[in-house]
């Protein structure tokens, strides 16, 4: 396949060329169309590749074959001479990002040594890994102060070419596997990339590089980043969301992180209020159904089915009711995936898991435990009173 001329290459601010079709091959989604000149970036390193139109038609993808490029589109253009659009915002905001990956992982590198092992730039958020999962938010925000410190200079971003073997006797930040030309991306006195990628002209025009998150993995630190347009887009939402907050609180921005823990306090308080009231109610409606319990062998049995919203309640009747003497507990709670406890006084005659795992055998579902207690999830709620029933039955 002939070797593709990348206009990108030397002008990524190019929006507009005139080109040659040189071969089209079909393929699932179309056709593939090489030209002979081409501003479209295909993905690669990370980033990815361009969208557009050639003479009108849209571009559905944009890949790399060695040293051509392919098009993919839906139909071929009539003629050969055809003209490429590229869809400039998402270009830009692809340069916004790539170069401020560049400022980012050399803030990284300079601050503590802290290299770039991989790049991805997503559709909606970009991330870099580092090569330590020792990283905190001291380190974060240092290197993102100063990949912005470098922004808001507006310095200039140099592309040049240099043999493999010249480029090897420079200051890489990383160096180059690549043989041949290599293209050279320079922020001057900060950092020095082989690089293919596509990129703004000055600092000034990344905007901003935000950090959204971070995440320590093994041997790797994730670094979630914003640039540009993101990052402003970024702040509105959150401004918004902030915003929000304090109107549903009825307090000040600056106040809505106090509010929200007294909140969650308050909320973990009323929990702990509700869980007391609930094991009280609990213990006066097991002695309610221990006293109406028939007998058998000299022990209480209590069978008692709940709908699905009293799934904790009926967990702690079933532990209450163990409480009692010589009481055996067979309850059932509804739902779409039904659950049994089985429980009995301490030192009681069965034992609870063994009955429970029987029965679920003969009606579905799974579960366990122990002699004294004993619970199971999983089945028809339709066969809950066969389970209970069957519980019973396997009582000695």
């Amino acid at each position: 396949m002939p070797k593709t001329e990348r206009l990108y290459y030397t002008d990524c601010h190019l929006r507009e060329f005139e080109a040659h079709v040189v071969s089209v091959e079909p393929e699932a989604r179309g056709f593939r169309l090489y030209l002979d000149r081409t501003a479209f970036y295909p993905e690669s390193g990370g980033q990815p590749g361009d969208r557009g139109t050639l003479s009108g038609i849209p571009v559905l993808d944009v890949i790399e074959r060695e040293e051509a490029i392919a098009h993919v589109v839906e139909r071929r253009p009539e003629g050969v001479e055809i003209v490429g659009r590229i869809d400039w915002g998402r270009r830009f905001d692809h340069m916004q990002q790539h170069t401020g990956q560049h400022l980012l992982s050399a803030a990284f590198e300079k601050l503590g040594n802290y290299r770039t092992v991989s790049f991805h730039l997503g559709a909606d958020t970009s991330t870099i890994d580092l090569d330590s999962d020792r990283l905190g938010h001291r380190q974060i925000e240092e290197a993102e102060d100063l990949a912005n410190q470098v922004v808001f200079e507006d310095r200039e971003v140099r592309i040049y070419f240099k043999s493999a073997e010249e480029a090897g006797r420079l200051d890489l930040r990383k160096a180059s596997s690549r043989e041949g030309e290599l293209r050279l991306v320079e922020i001057p006195d900060f950092d020095l990339s082989a690089c293919g990628g596509t990129h703004v002209a000055r600092t000034g025009a990344v905007g901003l590089v935000l950090v959204r998150r971070f995440e320590r993995m093994k041997g790797v630190t994730r670094v979630e980043f914003l640039c540009g347009n993101r990052a402003l887009k970024a702040a509105r939402s959150d401004f918004a969301l902030l915003t929000e907050s304090a109107r549903l609180f009825s307090g000040a921005l600056e106040n809505v992180p106090a509010l929200i823990s007294k909140q969650a306090e308050e909320l973990r308080a009323a929990r702990r209020a509700r869980e007391k009231l609930i094991k009280r109610i609990a213990e006066y409606e097991a002695r309610e159904l221990w006293s109406a319990a028939p007998e058998k062998n000299g022990w209480k049995i209590v069978r008692q089915v709940f709908p699905a919203e009293d799934h904790d309640e009926a967990k702690m009747l079933a532990h209450a009711l163990a409480r009692l003497p010589t009481a055996v507990a067979f309850i059932g709670v509804k739902g779409k995936s039904a659950a049994l406890f089985f429980a009995q006084s301490a030192s009681g005659a069965s034992d609870m898991g063994s009955i429970l795992k029987q029965t679920v055998a003969q009606v579905g579902g799974k579960g366990g435990g122990a002699r004294d207690f004993a619970q199971g999830g999983g089945l028809d709620e339709a066969r809950l009173e066969e389970a209970l029933a069957l519980a019973e039955s396997l009582l000695p």
